[in-house]
């Protein structure tokens, strides 16, 4: 939120506040619209509360939980890579070999898709080769482990950009149901209030002085412009 927003927010929560108090409550509440319109105040506070919770969200968790899956992953194809990379040379297969030319450098620079593309196929291949791989202490095991990681690294890859995009939807709405609760104080909940203003006029001023939006900026106040001396001019 932008310190403006912040001070609005504020101020709403101010004006609930009062309302709600045990001493202030007996006075409005046998007016109906004016219950009516408390209860979309405070039903909108809290969408407001949520909305800023889920835009100040850190996304930082889900980068890191994709980075440590990417990491496991990476791992696991280059060990069994390697290996098929081994069988390959004693087999004179070139084929082979291209298939599963990977350095732990290359790896790291593989885009995502790449990246799944490449475990994938080393999967297959694995299961193609599935009795060589035995005298490589390859099992089956390792195969399945491969392919559970493949599966974890495809749903996991996308969660920080989906993170990411979910604080900017909160950040995008947020400005529009401020504007809302400040049409619904200024155009419903300020006018009944005006009701008791002669009725009750401590309690009257008492809102007047919860509606007032503070500048907690914490801004220091401007200095007074210091007036230049003037010079005096020459005898005459």
């Amino acid at each position: 939120m932008t310190q403006n927003q912040e001070n609005r927010v504020t101020m709403f929560g101010t004006v609930s506040d009062y309302m709600n108090s045990d001493a202030n409550k007996p006075i409005w509440t046998p007016m109906k619209a004016a219950v009516d319109t408390m209860a979309e105040l405070d039903a909108d506070i809290e969408s407001i509360a949520n909305k800023v919770g889920k835009q100040q969200a850190p996304t930082t968790g889900a980068a890191g939980a994709k980075g440590n899956v990417r990491h496991d992953y990476e791992a696991k194809i280059l060990e069994i890579g390697d290996q098929l990379a081994s069988i390959a040379a004693a087999a004179k297969d070139p084929v082979l070999a291209a298939q599963v030319e990977f350095s732990k450098a290359g790896l790291g620079k593989l885009s995502d898709d790449d990246l799944l593309t490449a475990g994938k196929r080393v999967a297959t291949l694995a299961k193609a080769n599935e009795a060589a791989l035995a005298d490589h202490l390859v099992t089956d095991a390792d195969v399945t482990e491969l392919e559970q990681l493949t599966a974890d690294f495809d749903g996991i890859k996308n969660q920080p950009r989906t993170a990411i995009a979910g604080r900017a939807g909160e950040t995008a709405t947020l400005p529009d149901l401020i504007t809302t609760v400040t049409d619904l104080l200024r155009d419903r909940l300020d006018k009944q209030m005006t009701k008791f203003r002669l009725s009750n006029p401590e309690f009257y001023a008492g809102y007047l002085s919860a509606r007032v939006v503070v500048d907690r900026g914490g801004s220091a106040p401007a200095k007074p412009a210091v007036a230049a001396a003037t010079k005096p001019g020459p005898a005459k």
